[in-house]
């Protein structure tokens, strides 16, 4: 039995089987492009965010890193500064302490008898030829300074 197209009959013919397969193809293929093209804007956004983002982590970066320079170039300043202040302090201290050693070496010089400071210079005049004299005399010096410094506070 052959059908005819457009007749009232329930079953289709190949020819709109065809049609209507074709058309079922038309509409999944588009479908499918409208699909991939939402992913790839999707992929694109997610990209074009990602690149953005980056951007922004970096001109942060670089902000931090320019105070980071600039406090440390603050702080390396004032520590200069605090050295040579304090470098200043300590030779003005030793300064101040190399001459109490000496007004203090002068008073030790006044209070010995001069037998002594002979005898002491006689002891150094040997130690520069013999090293364990230098030894003795350095041991007679400070038991000098010793009597020298109970007498005086007497």
């Amino acid at each position: 039995m052959i059908r005819q197209p457009g007749s009232d009959d329930s079953t289709p013919t190949p020819e709109e089987l065809r049609a209507r397969v074709e058309g079922t193809r038309e509409e999944l293929g588009m479908e499918v492009e409208e699909a991939a093209g939402k992913t790839a804007d999707v992929k694109e956004q997610a990209q074009a965010k990602a690149a953005e983002l980056k951007e922004t982590a970096q001109a942060k970066g670089a902000e931090l890193n320019a105070q980071a320079q600039v406090k440390g170039a603050e702080l390396k300043g004032q520590a200069q500064v605090k050295g040579a202040e304090l470098k200043g302090q300590a030779q003005t201290r030793a300064a101040g302490a190399k001459a109490q050693a000496q007004v203090k070496a002068a008073e030790v010089l006044e209070r010995t008898p001069q037998p002594v400071r002979e005898k002491a210079y006689q002891v150094g005049e040997s130690a520069r030829t013999n090293v364990k004299p230098l030894i003795g005399f350095g041991l007679a010096v400070l038991a000098v300074c010793v009597v020298v410094s109970r007498a005086g506070r007497r």
